[in-house]
Protein backbone atom coordinates (compact mmCIF):
# COMPACT_ATOMS: atom_id res chain seq x y z
CA UNK A 1 0.00 0.00 0.00
CA UNK A 2 1.57 3.25 -1.06
CA UNK A 3 1.75 6.16 1.31
CA UNK A 4 -0.53 8.03 -0.75
CA UNK A 5 -3.54 5.68 0.23
CA UNK A 6 -2.21 5.49 3.62
CA UNK A 7 -2.77 8.89 4.40
CA UNK A 8 -5.98 8.96 2.79
CA UNK A 9 -7.33 6.16 3.90
CA UNK A 10 -6.49 7.85 7.78
CA UNK A 11 -8.30 11.19 6.85
CA UNK A 12 -10.90 9.40 5.58
CA UNK A 13 -10.73 7.54 8.88
CA UNK A 14 -10.67 10.66 11.07
CA UNK A 15 -13.29 12.62 9.53
CA UNK A 16 -15.83 9.37 9.40
CA UNK A 17 -15.74 9.13 13.14
CA UNK A 18 -16.85 12.59 13.36
CA UNK A 19 -19.99 12.83 10.93
CA UNK A 20 -23.43 10.98 10.38
CA UNK A 21 -24.64 9.86 7.44
CA UNK A 22 -23.91 11.19 4.13
CA UNK A 23 -26.96 12.41 1.90
CA UNK A 24 -25.27 10.95 -1.11
CA UNK A 25 -25.77 7.46 -0.45
CA UNK A 26 -29.94 8.65 -0.64
CA UNK A 27 -31.57 9.32 -4.06
CA UNK A 28 -31.56 12.27 -4.68
CA UNK A 29 -35.28 14.36 -5.55
CA UNK A 30 -35.48 16.35 -8.70
CA UNK A 31 -36.61 20.01 -8.25
CA UNK A 32 -38.24 21.68 -11.16
CA UNK A 33 -39.00 25.60 -11.36
CA UNK A 34 -40.08 27.82 -13.82
CA UNK A 35 -38.50 31.84 -14.05
CA UNK A 36 -40.30 33.51 -11.53
CA UNK A 37 -37.80 35.80 -9.30
CA UNK A 38 -38.63 34.03 -5.96
CA UNK A 39 -38.79 30.86 -7.38
CA UNK A 40 -34.84 31.01 -8.01
CA UNK A 41 -33.91 31.06 -4.72
CA UNK A 42 -33.86 26.93 -4.69
CA UNK A 43 -30.75 28.03 -7.39
CA UNK A 44 -29.56 30.21 -4.76
CA UNK A 45 -29.98 27.58 -2.24
CA UNK A 46 -27.78 24.77 -4.50
CA UNK A 47 -25.37 27.29 -5.40
CA UNK A 48 -24.25 27.62 -1.29
CA UNK A 49 -24.25 23.62 -1.17
CA UNK A 50 -28.02 23.91 0.93
CA UNK A 51 -29.65 21.74 -1.39
CA UNK A 52 -27.23 18.28 -2.01
CA UNK A 53 -30.51 16.05 -1.90
CA UNK A 54 -31.62 17.72 -4.98
CA UNK A 55 -31.02 18.56 -8.70
CA UNK A 56 -32.16 21.53 -9.25
CA UNK A 57 -34.11 22.19 -12.79
CA UNK A 58 -34.63 25.57 -14.51
CA UNK A 59 -37.73 24.71 -16.87
CA UNK A 60 -40.61 26.11 -18.55
CA UNK A 61 -43.68 26.27 -16.35
CA UNK A 62 -45.40 23.62 -18.49
CA UNK A 63 -42.42 21.40 -18.53
CA UNK A 64 -42.40 21.25 -14.87
CA UNK A 65 -46.25 21.26 -14.39
CA UNK A 66 -46.40 17.84 -16.87
CA UNK A 67 -42.97 16.50 -15.57
CA UNK A 68 -44.03 16.33 -12.58
CA UNK A 69 -46.93 14.35 -13.47
CA UNK A 70 -44.75 11.86 -15.36
CA UNK A 71 -42.64 11.37 -12.68
CA UNK A 72 -39.82 13.12 -14.22
CA UNK A 73 -39.32 15.67 -11.15
CA UNK A 74 -40.26 14.68 -7.56
CA UNK A 75 -41.28 18.41 -6.71
CA UNK A 76 -42.45 21.34 -8.46
CA UNK A 77 -42.89 25.01 -7.40
CA UNK A 78 -45.88 26.48 -9.65
CA UNK A 79 -49.43 28.27 -9.05
CA UNK A 80 -51.80 27.01 -7.82
CA UNK A 81 -53.79 27.57 -11.31
CA UNK A 82 -51.46 25.47 -13.12
CA UNK A 83 -51.72 22.39 -10.14
CA UNK A 84 -55.39 22.99 -10.62
CA UNK A 85 -54.89 23.07 -14.85
CA UNK A 86 -52.50 19.59 -14.66
CA UNK A 87 -55.21 17.84 -12.46
CA UNK A 88 -52.80 15.97 -10.84
CA UNK A 89 -55.96 14.58 -8.43
CA UNK A 90 -54.44 12.46 -5.13
CA UNK A 91 -50.95 11.87 -6.81
CA UNK A 92 -49.28 14.88 -5.97
CA UNK A 93 -49.69 17.25 -2.69
CA UNK A 94 -49.21 21.05 -1.95
CA UNK A 95 -46.67 21.14 1.37
CA UNK A 96 -45.58 24.72 1.12
CA UNK A 97 -46.11 27.94 -0.40
CA UNK A 98 -43.28 30.26 -1.71
CA UNK A 99 -44.67 33.73 -2.91
CA UNK A 100 -47.91 35.85 -4.41
CA UNK A 101 -47.39 37.91 -7.01
CA UNK A 102 -48.21 41.56 -5.96
CA UNK A 103 -47.85 43.69 -9.42
CA UNK A 104 -45.62 40.87 -11.12
CA UNK A 105 -48.79 40.45 -13.50
CA UNK A 106 -51.13 43.16 -15.02
CA UNK A 107 -53.57 44.35 -17.19
CA UNK A 108 -52.57 46.95 -19.71
CA UNK A 109 -54.91 49.10 -22.01
CA UNK A 110 -55.05 51.70 -24.71
CA UNK A 111 -54.64 54.77 -23.26
CA UNK A 112 -58.14 55.85 -24.79
CA UNK A 113 -59.85 53.29 -22.75
CA UNK A 114 -61.14 55.15 -19.68
CA UNK A 115 -62.34 51.89 -17.87
CA UNK A 116 -62.51 47.73 -18.45
CA UNK A 117 -66.76 48.40 -18.47
CA UNK A 118 -65.50 49.69 -22.26
CA UNK A 119 -63.98 46.89 -23.50
CA UNK A 120 -67.42 44.99 -24.42
CA UNK A 121 -66.78 42.90 -27.62
CA UNK A 122 -63.36 44.02 -27.82
CA UNK A 123 -59.97 41.80 -28.15
CA UNK A 124 -57.64 41.37 -25.76
CA UNK A 125 -54.07 39.70 -25.98
CA UNK A 126 -52.95 36.85 -23.40
CA UNK A 127 -51.64 33.36 -23.19
CA UNK A 128 -54.66 32.19 -22.49
CA UNK A 129 -53.45 28.72 -21.32
CA UNK A 130 -52.10 30.40 -18.36
CA UNK A 131 -53.31 32.75 -14.70
CA UNK A 132 -53.14 35.27 -16.57
CA UNK A 133 -56.85 34.05 -18.42
CA UNK A 134 -58.13 34.47 -14.67
CA UNK A 135 -56.83 37.87 -13.81
CA UNK A 136 -58.31 39.24 -17.14
CA UNK A 137 -61.72 37.20 -15.21
CA UNK A 138 -61.72 38.69 -11.82
CA UNK A 139 -60.36 42.15 -13.38
CA UNK A 140 -63.76 41.86 -16.19
CA UNK A 141 -66.02 40.57 -13.26
CA UNK A 142 -64.93 43.83 -10.89
CA UNK A 143 -65.76 45.90 -13.83
CA UNK A 144 -69.51 43.82 -14.39
CA UNK A 145 -68.16 42.02 -17.27
CA UNK A 146 -67.28 38.49 -18.50
CA UNK A 147 -65.14 36.60 -20.44
CA UNK A 148 -68.25 36.13 -22.81
CA UNK A 149 -68.58 40.02 -23.28
CA UNK A 150 -64.59 40.49 -24.99
CA UNK A 151 -62.60 38.66 -27.81
CA UNK A 152 -59.74 36.57 -26.18
CA UNK A 153 -56.61 35.79 -28.55
CA UNK A 154 -54.10 33.87 -27.41
CA UNK A 155 -50.60 34.93 -27.34
CA UNK A 156 -47.82 33.56 -26.28
CA UNK A 157 -46.31 35.70 -22.91
CA UNK A 158 -43.10 36.52 -24.20
CA UNK A 159 -44.30 38.15 -27.05
CA UNK A 160 -47.00 39.75 -25.63
CA UNK A 161 -45.64 43.40 -25.06
CA UNK A 162 -44.50 42.90 -28.93
CA UNK A 163 -47.85 42.50 -30.05
CA UNK A 164 -49.40 45.38 -28.05
CA UNK A 165 -47.31 47.31 -30.04
CA UNK A 166 -47.87 45.92 -33.40
CA UNK A 167 -51.19 45.43 -33.47
CA UNK A 168 -53.73 48.11 -32.43
CA UNK A 169 -57.12 45.99 -32.97
CA UNK A 170 -56.10 44.72 -29.25
CA UNK A 171 -57.47 46.79 -27.13
CA UNK A 172 -55.43 45.62 -24.40
CA UNK A 173 -52.97 42.65 -22.94
CA UNK A 174 -52.30 40.55 -19.98
CA UNK A 175 -49.43 39.30 -18.98
CA UNK A 176 -46.45 39.20 -16.84
CA UNK A 177 -43.16 40.94 -15.96
CA UNK A 178 -40.69 41.87 -18.28
CA UNK A 179 -42.87 41.01 -20.89
CA UNK A 180 -45.61 43.21 -20.35
CA UNK A 181 -43.43 45.98 -19.44
CA UNK A 182 -42.82 46.88 -23.42
CA UNK A 183 -46.33 46.92 -23.97
CA UNK A 184 -46.70 50.40 -20.93
CA UNK A 185 -43.91 51.75 -22.23
CA UNK A 186 -45.35 51.98 -26.15
CA UNK A 187 -48.53 53.78 -24.36
CA UNK A 188 -50.09 51.54 -22.76
CA UNK A 189 -51.56 52.29 -19.41
CA UNK A 190 -51.67 50.11 -16.30
CA UNK A 191 -55.43 49.05 -15.68
CA UNK A 192 -54.93 46.50 -13.29
CA UNK A 193 -52.12 44.13 -11.59
CA UNK A 194 -52.21 41.06 -9.42
CA UNK A 195 -51.84 43.75 -6.31
CA UNK A 196 -55.56 44.61 -6.81
CA UNK A 197 -56.24 40.88 -6.04
CA UNK A 198 -54.28 39.77 -3.15
CA UNK A 199 -53.33 35.39 -3.04
CA UNK A 200 -55.01 35.03 -6.57
CA UNK A 201 -52.02 34.09 -7.94
CA UNK A 202 -50.33 32.28 -5.30
CA UNK A 203 -47.41 29.90 -5.52
CA UNK A 204 -46.91 26.39 -3.96
CA UNK A 205 -44.22 23.85 -3.78
CA UNK A 206 -45.73 20.58 -4.75
CA UNK A 207 -44.67 16.84 -4.36
CA UNK A 208 -45.52 13.76 -5.87
CA UNK A 209 -46.79 11.67 -3.13
CA UNK A 210 -44.66 8.64 -3.74
CA UNK A 211 -41.42 10.49 -3.10
CA UNK A 212 -42.85 12.33 0.03
CA UNK A 213 -43.50 9.23 1.98
CA UNK A 214 -39.94 7.88 0.70
CA UNK A 215 -38.17 10.91 1.68
CA UNK A 216 -40.45 12.89 4.29
CA UNK A 217 -37.41 14.12 6.28
CA UNK A 218 -35.75 15.21 2.93
CA UNK A 219 -38.88 17.83 2.52
CA UNK A 220 -39.07 18.58 6.14
CA UNK A 221 -35.41 19.83 5.73
CA UNK A 222 -36.00 21.13 2.77
CA UNK A 223 -38.66 23.35 3.88
CA UNK A 224 -36.57 24.76 6.95
CA UNK A 225 -33.48 25.93 4.74
CA UNK A 226 -36.27 27.38 2.49
CA UNK A 227 -37.19 29.95 5.14
CA UNK A 228 -34.00 30.35 6.67
CA UNK A 229 -33.31 31.22 2.79
CA UNK A 230 -35.63 33.97 2.69
CA UNK A 231 -33.58 36.02 4.82
CA UNK A 232 -29.89 34.83 3.84
CA UNK A 233 -28.57 37.77 1.76
CA UNK A 234 -26.13 34.92 0.51
CA UNK A 235 -28.50 33.43 -1.18
CA UNK A 236 -29.41 36.49 -2.61
CA UNK A 237 -25.77 36.80 -3.82
CA UNK A 238 -25.95 33.39 -5.57
CA UNK A 239 -29.19 34.22 -7.27
CA UNK A 240 -28.00 37.43 -8.48
CA UNK A 241 -24.85 35.92 -10.23
CA UNK A 242 -26.60 32.74 -11.80
CA UNK A 243 -28.89 35.79 -13.58
CA UNK A 244 -26.32 37.96 -14.48
CA UNK A 245 -27.40 41.01 -11.95
CA UNK A 246 -25.92 42.81 -9.46
CA UNK A 247 -28.31 41.87 -5.95
CA UNK A 248 -29.48 45.12 -5.48
CA UNK A 249 -31.03 44.68 -9.43
CA UNK A 250 -32.41 41.58 -8.48
CA UNK A 251 -33.35 42.18 -4.82
CA UNK A 252 -36.21 45.01 -7.06
CA UNK A 253 -37.58 42.37 -9.31
CA UNK A 254 -38.55 40.58 -5.75
CA UNK A 255 -40.66 43.80 -5.20
CA UNK A 256 -43.23 41.87 -7.35
CA UNK A 257 -43.95 39.31 -5.23
CA UNK A 258 -44.60 39.11 -1.53
CA UNK A 259 -42.84 35.94 -0.25
CA UNK A 260 -44.29 34.15 2.67
CA UNK A 261 -41.58 35.13 5.63
CA UNK A 262 -41.84 32.47 7.72
CA UNK A 263 -43.22 29.26 9.06
CA UNK A 264 -46.50 30.66 10.26
CA UNK A 265 -47.03 32.75 7.63
CA UNK A 266 -47.35 29.81 5.21
CA UNK A 267 -49.66 27.92 7.39
CA UNK A 268 -51.63 30.74 7.38
CA UNK A 269 -51.75 30.41 3.46
CA UNK A 270 -53.34 27.47 3.09
CA UNK A 271 -57.04 28.44 4.33
CA UNK A 272 -56.84 31.11 1.55
CA UNK A 273 -55.23 28.33 -0.97
CA UNK A 274 -57.95 25.86 -0.33
CA UNK A 275 -60.63 29.20 -0.95
CA UNK A 276 -59.09 30.09 -4.17
CA UNK A 277 -59.04 26.29 -5.48
CA UNK A 278 -62.78 26.62 -4.54
CA UNK A 279 -63.20 29.69 -6.68
CA UNK A 280 -61.06 28.30 -9.53
CA UNK A 281 -62.79 25.05 -9.75
CA UNK A 282 -66.24 27.15 -10.22
CA UNK A 283 -64.49 29.51 -12.48
CA UNK A 284 -63.61 26.04 -14.85
CA UNK A 285 -67.14 25.00 -14.94
CA UNK A 286 -68.48 26.27 -17.73
CA UNK A 287 -66.49 27.25 -20.96
CA UNK A 288 -66.54 31.03 -22.00
CA UNK A 289 -67.58 31.55 -25.72
CA UNK A 290 -65.07 32.50 -28.22
CA UNK A 291 -61.83 30.81 -25.67
CA UNK A 292 -59.19 29.71 -28.02
CA UNK A 293 -58.23 26.30 -27.96
CA UNK A 294 -55.18 25.84 -25.28
CA UNK A 295 -57.66 27.17 -22.62
CA UNK A 296 -60.63 25.56 -23.64
CA UNK A 297 -59.22 22.44 -22.45
CA UNK A 298 -59.31 23.27 -18.87
CA UNK A 299 -63.08 23.66 -18.84
CA UNK A 300 -66.17 21.58 -18.46
CA UNK A 301 -64.71 18.96 -16.79
CA UNK A 302 -65.25 16.79 -13.45
CA UNK A 303 -64.36 19.05 -10.38
CA UNK A 304 -61.86 17.79 -8.33
CA UNK A 305 -61.37 16.84 -5.14
CA UNK A 306 -59.31 19.47 -3.70
CA UNK A 307 -59.67 18.83 -0.12
CA UNK A 308 -57.07 16.05 -0.26
CA UNK A 309 -54.34 18.26 -1.94
CA UNK A 310 -52.99 20.12 0.96
CA UNK A 311 -51.16 19.01 3.48
CA UNK A 312 -49.53 21.11 5.59
CA UNK A 313 -48.10 18.46 8.40
CA UNK A 314 -44.40 18.74 7.53
CA UNK A 315 -44.95 23.02 8.32
CA UNK A 316 -46.80 21.74 11.58
CA UNK A 317 -44.12 19.86 12.51
CA UNK A 318 -41.38 22.73 12.02
CA UNK A 319 -43.83 25.49 13.03
CA UNK A 320 -42.19 25.57 16.51
CA UNK A 321 -39.00 26.66 15.77
CA UNK A 322 -38.35 30.37 15.95
CA UNK A 323 -36.24 31.86 13.07
CA UNK A 324 -32.74 31.76 14.64
CA UNK A 325 -33.42 28.22 15.08
CA UNK A 326 -33.96 27.86 11.54
CA UNK A 327 -30.94 29.57 10.84
CA UNK A 328 -28.64 27.75 12.76
CA UNK A 329 -30.07 24.53 11.42
CA UNK A 330 -29.53 25.98 7.71
CA UNK A 331 -25.62 26.94 8.71
CA UNK A 332 -24.81 24.09 10.42
CA UNK A 333 -26.16 21.66 7.78
CA UNK A 334 -23.84 23.82 4.95
CA UNK A 335 -20.70 23.20 6.97
CA UNK A 336 -21.49 19.53 7.15
CA UNK A 337 -22.64 19.03 3.69
CA UNK A 338 -19.07 21.29 2.62
CA UNK A 339 -17.54 18.48 4.58
CA UNK A 340 -19.09 15.59 3.46
CA UNK A 341 -18.48 16.60 0.10
CA UNK A 342 -15.05 16.35 0.33
CA UNK A 343 -14.96 12.66 2.13
CA UNK A 344 -17.09 11.90 -0.17
CA UNK A 345 -14.79 12.63 -3.30
CA UNK A 346 -11.58 11.14 -1.62
CA UNK A 347 -13.41 8.11 -1.07
CA UNK A 348 -14.68 7.88 -4.65
CA UNK A 349 -10.85 8.16 -5.68
CA UNK A 350 -10.22 5.26 -3.22
CA UNK A 351 -13.07 3.58 -4.33
CA UNK A 352 -14.48 3.11 -0.66
CA UNK A 353 -18.06 3.87 0.04
CA UNK A 354 -18.17 5.93 3.63
CA UNK A 355 -20.23 4.24 6.51
CA UNK A 356 -20.90 7.54 8.50
CA UNK A 357 -21.95 7.43 12.29
CA UNK A 358 -24.59 9.90 13.61
CA UNK A 359 -24.20 11.00 17.20
CA UNK A 360 -27.32 12.51 19.13
CA UNK A 361 -26.89 15.87 18.93
CA UNK A 362 -24.74 16.27 15.95
CA UNK A 363 -25.69 18.28 13.15
CA UNK A 364 -25.52 15.44 10.82
CA UNK A 365 -28.66 13.65 12.32
CA UNK A 366 -30.40 16.33 10.41
CA UNK A 367 -29.86 14.16 7.49
CA UNK A 368 -30.97 11.34 8.44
Amino acid sequence: MSIKTKVAGIMIFLALTAWGSSPADAQKQNLCHAGWPPWQFARGMAMLGQLNDFNIHRETSETCMFGLKKGKYDIGIMTLFEFITARYDSDTVVIGVTDYSVGGDAVVLRSEIQSGAELRGKAVGLQTDTFCLYLLYLYLKKNGLTLDEIRPVHIGAENIGKAFVANRTLAGVVGWMPFIDEALANGGKLAASSRDFPEKIITMMTVRQAALQKHRGVYKDFLKKWFAAVYDPAVLEKVAEYNKKSAAEFKKSLECAYMYPDVPSALQAFPKMRETAQELQEFFKTEPANLPAAAARFFGKEPQKTDSWFDDSLLKEISQWTLPEIKNFSQRAQRAQSCRNVISSVARNLSLRPRLRTDAGDSAAYFR
